[in-house]
């Protein structure tokens, strides 16, 4: 293990390791006694935030070219305004409590961090000469490992614990990240102007836009069975305050599809590696739907892991495939965005269909909403190899980049 991998994988693996205390925001809110619809409100803001902030976050790091810089700053304001969730819920501004001001700001902070990280990890190591994957896995062992242990500690300590645990973790990495050099494409001192970044380039090709769109009904569902699954587990019996250990399964099966992301990628494209994803998250939902107990779910999560480990093995090396040089982290926190746009809609509608018509029949639903994202993403691959005449942008490195060309 070279010295960039090792220091990539321990950001990884520090990262989730931290960021697995957000899992319980919907727990925190629930045993508040807001109702789904109030959840899924506070949800749809803090996406609609997230919408302005992605964009906005990596506009300002490709524009000093430096990912890094960029991440300590939002890292520091995540920190900081989570940590005072908590309190902020007995403190009053009129009529409403102060978290429904500082859950959003810290959204600003906090939310476009997943990107960023990716962004940052997918180019240092393709520079590096480290394969993404490899690096990736540590990110979910560390996420496993965090959820496991909160597993154990939040019922004897309360949620709100994993509140202050969040700011806590997070040291270790910022002190690794603020010792750590920047990698990157073209001349990395240099800051561009916003003429010279020449955003247009993004929206060319083809392949980038009609994944933007297979990303929204893909994450539509997928932010929204996550935002709601505490409602799913208390529906069948289980202890909402053992999530962590539903979403601790869930990552510790993402380990095994990152490992598979190599030699998928060296016999198929990435979109294969797309549409694996789907279509595993469609066979979850599915099954959630029928679930009914604690340890069912757990079981039915590993599905979603290995599907999710195929979404983040070839994601955000698809989307660096693409990216002009340049616009690395405008073209992932774009994806980010788009991600924003589906967790509104499905958070808005979600908590009002799961009032209306039941959990179960919800999930049902959601499920459905993968099957048409499937289709999409095949015909849309299907029309621009067979009738644009467009090449799917392939994993090499000699490749020109595609969304170059004018």
């Amino acid at each position: 293990m070279n010295s960039v991998h090792l220091r990539l994988s321990s950001l990884q693996f520090l990262f989730w390791f931290a960021a697995a205390n957000g899992a319980y925001l919907t727990v925190f809110l629930q045993q508040r006694g807001l109702q789904p619809d109030r959840v899924g409100l506070i949800a749809a803001i803090n996406s609609a935030i997230v919408i302005v902030a992605t964009p906005f976050w990596g506009t300002i790091a490709d524009k000093i070219r430096s990912i890094r810089k960029v991440l300590l700053i939002s890292i520091s304001g995540a920190v900081l305004f989570w940590t005072l969730i908590p309190a902020s819920t007995s403190i009053y501004i009129g009529p409403l409590a102060l978290m429904y001001l500082i859950i959003p700001i810290g959204s600003f902070f906090r939310m476009p961090n997943n990107s960023m990280i990716e962004a940052f990890t997918v180019q240092s190591a393709d520079l590096g000469g480290v394969v993404f994957g490899s690096v990736r896995i540590w990110g979910s062992i560390g996420w496993v490992i965090m959820c496991f242990a909160l597993s154990f500690i939040l019922p004897r300590t309360g949620v709100v614990f994993a509140f202050y645990i969040y700011g806590l973790s997070f040291i270790p990495f910022f002190l690794i990240l603020f010792n750590t050099q920047d990698i990157s494409r073209g001349k990395p001192k240099e800051k561009q102007t916003f003429k010279e970044m020449r955003f247009g380039r993004l929206f060319k090709n083809y392949y980038f836009i009609t994944y933007l769109f297979f990303a929204l009904l893909l994450h539509m569902p997928m932010t929204i069975s996550f935002t709601f699954m505490p409602f799913l587990v208390e529906s069948v019996g289980g202890d909402t305050s053992m999530i962590g250990l539903v979403t601790g399964f869930r990552a510790l099966m993402e380990v095994p599809s990152l490992l598979l992301i190599k030699p998928i990628r060296k016999r198929f494209s990435l979109p294969f590696a797309l549409g694996c994803a789907g279509l595993l998250f469609f066979i979850e939902i599915l099954l959630l739907s029928r679930a009914t107990s604690l340890w069912q779910i757990i079981v039915i999560q590993n599905i979603h892991g290995l599907g999710a480990g195929f979404l983040i093995g070839a994601a955000a090396s698809y989307v660096y495939l693409m990216a002009p040089e340049g616009l690395n982290a405008t073209a992932h926190t774009m994806l980010g965005a788009v991600n924003a746009v589906a967790a509104i809609f499905g958070s808005m509608v979600g908590g009002i269909m799961i009032m209306a018509v039941g959990i179960r029949t919800f999930y049902g639903i959601v499920a459905g909403i993968l099957g048409f994202a499937l289709v999409y993403f095949a015909l849309s691959l299907l029309v621009g190899v067979k009738f644009l005449k467009k090449p799917i942008p392939k994993d090499e490195k000699t490749e020109p980049n595609v969304l170059e060309a004018e």
